[in-house]
């Protein structure tokens, strides 16, 4: 039996138009280069990670029938989307920095599919702002970051006729609190920065409990053990509580 993750179709689960689809390689020379005279760590990391790398799609006003957004703060004309595949021999932590880099590489929000060496996609995505210490002015400092398992997001909910079509960055924040929700965020009202925070909290929370629950099987003192599960119960209700804020009550999120 093949255990190994259906490859995920990213231009299919935005639902891109024709018009919005590319197929250009991209080489890592071009990924790295923002990284190598002030970063040469980073840049050698996006080197080594990196197994490939295509542009899929761009997001344009005329491509996708949504404005182009200008504010005093920001201006976004447009946003790529991008298809990465990343190395076997990279850790786990190479791989969300390596993300992180690509977000930080390009003055503009990014959509990020990084394809994973088990086969499993990866949709990365981040708020930004262009780095005002960067006199070229072509690159980003991340404000929030989340990496989302594709496979689990709700069939659907990242097609871009779904999401918020005020302009351009409306539509990417609402990629964003939707894809930090699985596809299915509580409320209109919960912005993407608080589902960000909101899905790191809840990761931590989950990461935690694992711990516990496995400390409290292996505990050979009884009063140890009962601690471990009161620990335990405390972290389910706060687990309960922030899937409560972030997921919409008709999916099941049960607490194991």
């Amino acid at each position: 039996m093949n255990d190994t993750p259906h490859r995920l179709d990213g231009a299919g689960l935005l639902g891109l138009p024709e018009a919005a689809r590319q197929q250009h390689r991209i080489t890592k020379k071009m990924l790295a280069a923002q990284f190598e005279d002030q970063a040469p760590v980073d840049a050698r990391l996006v080197t080594k990670a990196v197994a490939s790398a295509q542009l899929i799609g761009i997001l344009r006003p005329e491509t996708i029938q949504v404005p182009e957004h200008r504010g005093t703060e920001r201006t976004v004309v447009d946003i790529p989307v991008l298809e990465v595949v990343l190395a076997d021999t990279t850790t786990a932590a190479d791989r969300t920095r390596v993300t992180e880099l690509i977000h930080r590489s390009m003055a503009k929000p990014v959509v990020l599919f990084a394809l994973m060496p088990d086969g499993a996609t990866t949709l990365s995505l981040a708020l930004t702002h262009v780095a005002r210490t960067d006199p070229t002015r072509s690159t980003s400092v991340i404000d929030a970051h989340v990496l989302v398992p594709a496979g689990q997001i709700e069939a659907g909910a990242l097609r871009l006729d779904r999401l918020d079509r005020t302009d351009i960055w409306a539509l990417y924040r609402d990629l964003v609190r939707t894809a930090a929700a699985d596809g299915r965020p509580a409320s209109s009202a919960l912005q993407a920065d608080d589902a960000i925070t909101l899905r790191r909290g809840l990761t931590g929370l989950e990461a935690e409990l694992t711990v516990v629950v496995r400390d409290a099987k292996q505990a050979k003192n009884q009063q140890r053990r009962i601690e471990l599960n009161t620990q335990a119960r405390t972290l389910r209700a706060q687990i309960e509580r922030a899937r409560g804020v972030l997921y919409s009550p008709d999916r099941d999120h049960g607490v194991t």
